[in-house]
C-alpha cells in the first residue's frame, strides 16, 4: 500500500510539473515579435510586416468586449500623440464572434478610433493566426491586450492598453 501511494504521488507530481511547463508563456519581453498575420485590413494602411526605426502598438479587443471599447479612446488619444515620432498602432481584432459588426463599428466610432484595424486571419484555423501567435504564445487569455514592439522589432512591453506609460512608448521609439 504505501509503494502504490508513493508511485500515486510521484505521478501526480510529474504531471503538475509537466503541464506547469506547458503553460509556460513562450512569447515574451525582450523576443521578436511575432510575424503579422491579419486577415482583411477594415481601417488604415495594411501593416505587411514590421520596418526597422518604427514601433508598433498591436492591440487585440474585439466589439463585444466593454473594457476593450473604454480602451479605444486612450489608444486613439496614443495614436494621434505617437504618430508623427514613428508609432503606428494597430487594433488587431480577435475572438470575434461576427466580423461584420467590426466595420460598423469603427465607423460609429469615428474620430474616436482613427488608427489602423484589422481582423483576425481565420483562414487556417478558427480562433485566428494572430489570437495563436500572439495572445495564446503570451499566455494571454483575456482582452483587451496589447503588445508594444520597439524600432528593432523586440517585444518592449505587454499589459493591459490603460497601463502603457507614454515612457516605455518614448523608450520602445528611441531603440537604435
Amino acid at each position: 500500500v504505501k509503494q502504490s501511494r508513493l508511485t500515486a504521488a510521484t505521478l501526480a507530481l510529474v504531471a503538475s510539473t509537466t503541464f506547469a511547463l506547458a503553460a509556460e508563456p513562450t512569447l515574451k519581453v525582450g523576443d521578436p515579435a511575432p510575424k503579422l498575420r491579419a486577415g482583411k485590413w477594415v481601417q488604415g494602411e495594411p501593416v505587411k510586416e514590421f520596418e526597422k526605426g518604427k514601433a508598433y502598438l498591436v492591440e487585440f479587443w474585439a466589439t463585444w468586449c466593454p473594457p476593450c471599447r473604454a480602451s479605444i479612446p486612450h489608444l486613439n488619444e496614443i495614436h494621434k500623440q505617437f504618430k508623427d515620432k514613428g508609432l503606428v498602432v494597430i487594433g488587431q481584432n480577435c475572438w470575434e464572434r461576427d466580423e461584420t459588426l467590426v466595420a460598423p463599428f469603427i465607423k460609429k466610432m469615428g474620430d474616436k478610433m482613427t488608427y489602423r484595424v484589422a481582423l483576425d486571419d481565420k483562414t487556417i484555423n478558427k480562433k485566428g493566426k494572430m489570437a495563436e501567435t500572439w495572445m495564446e504564445a503570451a499566455g494571454l487569455d483575456g482582452i483587451p491586450s496589447a503588445f508594444l514592439v520597439d524600432a528593432k522589432g523586440k517585444i518592449a512591453w505587454i499589459g493591459h492598453p490603460m497601463e502603457l506609460k507614454e515612457k516605455t512608448i518614448e523608450e520602445a521609439l528611441a531603440v537604435k
